[in-house]
């Protein structure tokens, strides 16, 4: 086995360039940013969680039960309140680019929301109306995004 040998600094800038930017940012740094993208996520899922079995416990749907529209109305609004608190959240946590790290847990979002769209098409069993999921699907990401905005844009007048 032949040792690696390294470049001298110089010949490769743009990789010598990339070691520096990475040494300047710093480890702390790094796990803050994945840590702001599981604080949203965390918050995404606890808040849909809780305001669901709420709604359902208090407006009276259950299995079986065909949810009506002050269900559906009630479950987009809350979510979509999760959804930008999730975004703010997650850039008001983030170390830098507010915007990047919100854009990130939105990704993941779309990734989970095409997920559990795909299971419930597969299940041959809709939980009220066809475009719920799809509201979802664009919704949630849209939020997400929203949140982060609001964020960034109060660090640039703040």
């Amino acid at each position: 086995m032949t040792p690696s040998v390294s470049p001298p600094p110089g010949l490769r800038p743009d990789l010598d360039e990339a070691v520096e930017t990475w040494s300047r940012m710093g480890d702390a740094s790094l796990l803050r940013g994945v840590a702001a993208v599981i604080l949203g996520f965390a918050v995404l899922t606890f808040g849909s969680v809780l305001t669901g079995r709420l709604l359902i416990s208090t407006l009276g749907v259950g299995p079986g039960t065909a949810p009506d529209t002050a269900f559906i109305g009630a479950s987009l609004g809350t979510r979509l309140v999760i959804t930008v608190l999730a975004g703010f959240l997650t850039a008001l946590a983030a170390p830098r680019a507010p915007r990047v790290h919100a854009g990130v847990l939105a990704a993941i979002l779309v990734f989970f929301s095409l997920a559990s769209l795909a299971g419930l098409s597969s299940s041959g069993e809709p939980y009220g109306p066809t475009w719920y999921p799809v509201v979802m699907l664009v919704m949630g990401p849209v939020g997400v995004l929203a949140g982060g905005a609001l964020r960034a844009r109060r660090t640039v007048r703040g």
